[in-house]
């Protein structure tokens, strides 16, 4: 059976849209709420065959795409780039090579399948928030499916409101290939129909190990765990993310994982399409101590960016991976204002000059500038 999905609201492709890139080589490195702000395959790990295999999925949601034309468009590409069947790979966290599955119609229905129904859901809780005044309840559909799971069933006809808590924990989709899905009602369309407001649900929970992170968490029943998030995430939480995951990291693991996101597509990515934060460096030394804290990841944000596009045209993405080198060998100047100065000479004789202040919770660049002497 072929499933068709209808052309979505603009909703849904914003929310596509505006996701930003992440790359992880197990399904569990890019966990949770980071799918509403990234968009990932896990075992691509070049920006370009994210690139290719996006560009299909915003194809086959904004036109409509079946499955057969997306995986006959795809199929080629990945092939020609080496991406396809089973392969020895190095798994970067573990450092063993894995005999893994690459490419396959199985996978490219699974990334055709989960990137439009969460798109679908994500447009459809933008609208359901725009238009609660109006539709002030959900009644839940659990019966779209031949063989539909008997928690989810359970929950067939269920009606609450639209803040109600269960919603967040529940509101679909919530499992590989689930096709459950909410129907907005009115206090008139209930009065109609009979239909009385449920009790809200009083969910069991299981424990979780995420083996990739040892975290342990407490999954609702009827939950995947990969799905267990709220609705309404944007892209700005995936940076949110960055910094807590390396602020939580010991020293050496945080300036890292720092490195390889600032020298790799994840910063690439937000530079072009900044929100929120990005952890930029990590500071320590002779900086912590006139800080006055232990340690410190750097933070650079959107606003400071966009000002720095603006007024610093000379100052270039690769400059940015300098920064951790300035904080590393530089001497910082105590400023009037309590911020740091350090410096840095260019081998075509000009001085980059960063600026690092400290904020309520973070410690932030204020500014990086390219002195020409």
């Amino acid at each position: 059976m072929v499933d068709l999905f209808a052309l979505p609201p603009a909703e849904a492709i914003e929310y596509f849209r505006q996701k930003g890139f992440a790359v992880g080589f197990d399904y569990r490195d890019v966990w949770q709420a980071q799918h509403q702000a990234a968009f990932t395959v896990a075992k691509a790990m070049q920006l370009d065959l994210l690139q290719d295999i996006r560009a299909e999925v915003d194809r086959a949601l904004t036109e409509g795409t079946t499955l057969q034309d997306f995986q006959k468009r795809l199929v080629p590409t990945l092939q020609a780039k080496g991406w396809w069947g089973r392969q020895d790979r190095l798994d970067p966290l573990t450092g063993e090579v894995r005999d893994v599955q690459l490419g396959s119609p199985r996978r490219l229905k699974v990334i055709y399948d989960t990137n439009l129904r969460t798109a679908h859901s994500e447009g459809q809780w933008q609208r359901i928030q725009d238009r609660k005044a109006a539709f002030p309840y959900l009644q839940y559909d659990g019966g779209n499916s031949e063989n539909p799971r008997l928690q989810h069933s359970a929950w067939d006809g269920l009606v609450l409101s639209v803040d109600d808590p269960f919603w967040q924990s529940h509101m679909p989709v919530k499992e590989w290939g689930c096709k459950c899905r909410v129907i907005p009602m009115t206090a008139g369309q209930l009065q109609r129909q009979g239909i009385e407001v449920s009790e809200s649900p009083k969910v069991p929970s299981v424990p979780f190990v995420n083996k990739r992170t040892g975290e342990v968490q407490q999954i609702p029943k009827g939950v995947h765990p990969a799905f267990h998030y709220p609705p309404g995430g944007r892209r700005a939480s995936l940076s949110q993310h960055l910094v807590d995951k390396v602020a939580a990291a010991p020293a050496a693991i945080a300036r890292a994982s720092i490195a390889d996101l600032v020298s790799g597509p994840a910063f690439a990515e937000w530079y072009r399409k900044p929100a929120g934060s990005f952890p930029l460096a990590y500071l320590s030394g002779d900086g912590i101590k006139q800080f006055g804290a232990k340690a410190a990841v750097i933070l650079l944000a959107e606003a400071v960016l966009m000002e720095q596009l603006v007024n610093q045209p000379t100052v270039v993405i690769e400059d940015y991976a300098l920064v951790q080198q300035m904080l590393d060998t530089g001497t910082p100047v105590l400023q009037a204002d309590g911020s740091l100065l350090y410096s840095m000479e260019q081998a075509d004789g000009s001085v980059l000059m960063l600026i690092v202040e400290r904020s309520e919770s973070a410690l932030m660049v204020r500014s990086l500038v390219r002195v020409i002497r």
